[in-house]
C-alpha cells in the first residue's frame, strides 16, 4: 500500500516561517519543507525536514491579514491566524 502524501501549512511569523507538521523552520518559497530554515537559532544538525507538502499558508500573528499572506504566496489558500479548517493537512 501507497503511503498517504504528507501536507503542512506554512507558518509565517515575524521573523520565522515553520512547518506546522513538523514545526521546523521553513522557507516561504519552497513548494515542500525539503530544507530547514534557520531563524534566529541554529538548528540541531539531527533535525531534518519532514518532506510534507505544503498547501496553504497562515500565522499565528492576528495582525497578519490574509492579504499579507497572498502577497508572500499567492498561489497558495491563505488563511488568517486561527481560521485554518480541520483536516487540512494530512
Amino acid at each position: 500500500m501507497a503511503e498517504t502524501e504528507r501536507t503542512a501549512v506554512l507558518l509565517v511569523d515575524s521573523y520565522t516561517t515553520k512547518c506546522s507538521r513538523c514545526r521546523l523552520g521553513a522557507f516561504t518559497a519552497d513548494t515542500s519543507h525539503d530544507r530547514i530554515a534557520t531563524g534566529w537559532d541554529t538548528p540541531d544538525p539531527r533535525d531534518r525536514p519532514c518532506g510534507a507538502r505544503f498547501v496553504a499558508i497562515s500565522t499565528v500573528r492576528l495582525e497578519y491579514k490574509v492579504d499579507r499572506l497572498n502577497e508572500i504566496r499567492p498561489d497558495l489558500p491563505a488563511y488568517e491566524a486561527g481560521k485554518t479548517p480541520r483536516g487540512l493537512t494530512t
